[in-house]
């Protein structure tokens, strides 16, 4: 594979694989020893190798535009959203990837319904400095009780918070997407989902 960004290699891996359901291109764009942290996967190549034949027993997506709203890349990993109208459904999906030597290493997601019915893609001012908005809301966030952060990736003036919270005693992977400018945070939307009592692998949601 020639040399390209990671955020793009992330675009080709959900046109052609995702979209296109093209997996034989798996063992190309993913590592052998693929982590997986959904809990609708299992590890390895093999495991979304499932997940694609499942998906090619599914209706074709009859939508006119990309699903994805948002790619955002921070050194080795790239954070995807997805909105998706499927069969009277609306859901979002933040996925998070984490590259080595060009290649899909490790997998994070949150999918949680919606009920709205139409989003716009977000774009990213690349002129805002990405280290200082993520150290601003790193600091923000270590003020927050009953949550837990994870990581705080960021490019431009967009930054993405994986985190773990409570609410009422039922514990949530969740993901913060932010926009900052200058000394002002505001939330653009939440990504959650509830992290289940057993998965498809011992790795856990975060």
């Amino acid at each position: 594979m020639e040399t390209i960004s990671n955020k793009a290699l992330v675009a080709q891996f959900y046109k052609q694989i995702v979209g296109q359901r093209n997996e034989t291109l798996i063992d190309t764009y993913v590592r052998e020893d693929y982590i997986q942290h959904s809990p609708a996967g299992k590890d390895g190549r093999e495991g979304l190798r499932e997940m694609i034949s499942l998906l090619k027993t599914l209706p074709p997506s009859t939508e006119k535009t990309s699903p994805v709203k948002l790619l955002l890349e921070d050194s080795d990993l790239v954070a995807g959203l997805l909105y998706i109208s499927f069969m009277g459904k609306q859901m979002l999906v933040l996925d998070l990837f984490r590259l080595q030597d060009c290649q899909l290493a490790e997998h994070w997601d949150a999918v949680q319904e919606v009920d709205y019915h139409k989003f716009d893609e977000l774009v990213i001012d690349r002129n805002a400095n990405a280290p200082i908005n993520k150290d601003l809301v790193r600091s923000r966030y270590e003020l927050i009780e009953g949550c837990k952060v994870y990581r705080v990736i960021g490019e431009g003036d967009i930054v993405i918070v994986q985190l773990e919270h409570t609410e009422q005693d039922v514990r949530f992977a969740r993901y913060d997407i932010l926009w900052v400018k200058g000394e002002m945070i505001d939330l653009i939307l939440s990504v959650k989902q509830k992290v289940p009592d057993v998965m498809m692998h011992g790795n856990g949601m975060l």
